[in-house]
């Protein structure tokens, strides 16, 4: 399972990326705006926002590709690694359930 996480702090980028390849999901972390950031989403299976970092613009662009492409959103107001594995466990949850 792949998953994008929008926002975040770019500090904490290695130990996102670790506890994602610990729980055996590939990742790709978005902590700034990046241009295309809709194509770079392509093949995810879900998308964690961490509302408290990132910009507006940011979380619209990814909530309206969440929307599209029928992925699993998880938003969290704090971003650290802990709030990153509850989303992934809610994630994974919502993947049984499917």
């Amino acid at each position: 399972m792949s998953v994008a996480i929008v926002g975040g702090l770019d500090r904490l980028k290695r130990l996102y990326e670790k506890k994602c390849v610990d729980m055996g999901y590939r990742v790709k972390v978005f902590s700034k705006r990046v241009p295309n950031l809709a194509n770079r989403m392509l093949g995810m299976d879900g998308i964690v926002i961490f509302t408290g970092t990132v910009a507006h613009p940011m979380v619209a662009e990814a909530t309206r590709v969440a929307r599209m492409r029928n992925i699993p959103l998880e938003r969290s107001h704090s971003s650290g690694v802990s709030a990153l594995k509850r989303s992934l466990d809610s994630l994974s949850e919502n993947e049984m359930r499917a």
